[in-house]
């Protein structure tokens, strides 16, 4: 390939940071004070919750699935770990709690995994019965919020170290271990593989039912780190928790590069797709834009991330076509 074809390549391929360069600097001359290194790491943490939606996302899209359940897998995660340490469990301190994120954000997922991975299933159809199951089931455990929560439980989502969120060491520190795990070990390759072609992977030797099954384990644990991450945020579990963050997952993920029909897509792109929803939601914030036309801006946006996907694609085989 000669150098030319490999830079245009390359910016087609890291397009998310050039969008990201060009939308903040729209919002840098048009809202006084958006530029500061305090507005900056504030968007961060604003939008770790959501960000390790999109990174659950990113993985499934890039096996050739889907998860529409992971934010009410968030959803539900958190009010029933709430349930357990303030009606259930009273004397279970906060620090369990952290730990059952995790492990139930990852049980639930692998509900999907069995149905996907081990009785292959449609992953649409799925994930859509485990989203209004998740949803109703959180509303069933409670009808309200529940606000009295052990402060160890809100330090991840809501606690600082040194001056600097807990959840932004949270998000990086789960950006360093995916990149390794997606690019750097065999299971990596593995969802890239069945992503691009499950047929030929399983010629090539690999259980496409076990790896989708181990997909959505880890994209449910993502999902109820992710629950952890807005309990901290939100200082309370209100049983709307999460509710439509899905529809902006798929959107950062597919604008951060991974492709709608799978093998494509990398977490460092993912991570771009968070940070330009981020600085969309603090300028819309800061603009105090009615929350109706902050509705219509996600769908928007939805769009804009499957226009982009397409015409990224396209530019892709245009460029890497034989002359």
């Amino acid at each position: 390939m000669v150098n030319s074809q490999k830079i245009k390549l390359a910016l087609v391929e890291h397009m998310i940071w050039v969008i990201i360069i060009g939308v903040f600097i729209i919002f840098s001359l048009t809202i006084s004070n958006f530029f500061t290194v305090k507005n900056l790491l504030f968007i961060l943490y604003a939008a770790s919750p959501l960000g390790l939606l999109v990174f659950g996302e990113a993985i499934a899209l890039s096996s050739g699935n889907m998860d529409l359940s992971l934010s009410e897998n968030a959803g539900l995660t958190a009010m029933l770990v709430g349930v357990i340490l303030v009606d259930w469990a009273p004397w279970l301190p906060g620090w369990v709690g952290i730990i059952l994120m995790a492990l139930v954000g990852a049980l639930l997922g692998s509900i999907n995994g069995f149905f996907i991975g081990k009785l292959k299933i449609n992953p649409f159809l799925i994930t859509l019965s485990t989203f209004l199951m998740f949803n109703w089931s959180t509303y069933y455990l409670r009808r309200g919020a529940i606000i009295k929560l052990p402060d160890t439980l809100l330090v991840l989502g809501g606690g600082k170290t040194g001056g600097i969120f807990n959840a932004i060491f949270v998000l990086v520190g789960i950006v360093i271990v995916l990149y390794i795990i997606l690019d750097h070990t065999r299971f990596g390759s593995h969802i890239r593989a069945i992503g691009g072609n499950p047929d030929a992977s399983k010629m090539l030797g690999i259980n496409v039912g076990n790896t989708n099954f181990w997909i959505f384990t880890i994209t449910g644990a993502l999902a109820g780190i992710s629950g952890l991450l807005y309990v901290g945020y939100l200082k309370c579990i209100p049983s709307t928790i999460a509710d439509g963050a899905i529809f902006l997952a798929f959107a950062g993920a597919i604008i951060g590069g991974v492709s709608l029909k799978g093998g494509r897509g990398s977490i460092i792109g993912a991570l771009g797709g968070v940070i330009l929803m981020g600085i969309i939601d603090a300028g819309c914030t800061m603009t105090s834009m009615d929350p109706a036309l902050r509705g219509v801006l996600n769908g928007f946006i939805l769009l804009v991330a499957i226009l982009i996907n397409r015409t990224r694609g396209n530019l892709r085989d245009r460029i890497l076509m034989p002359k």
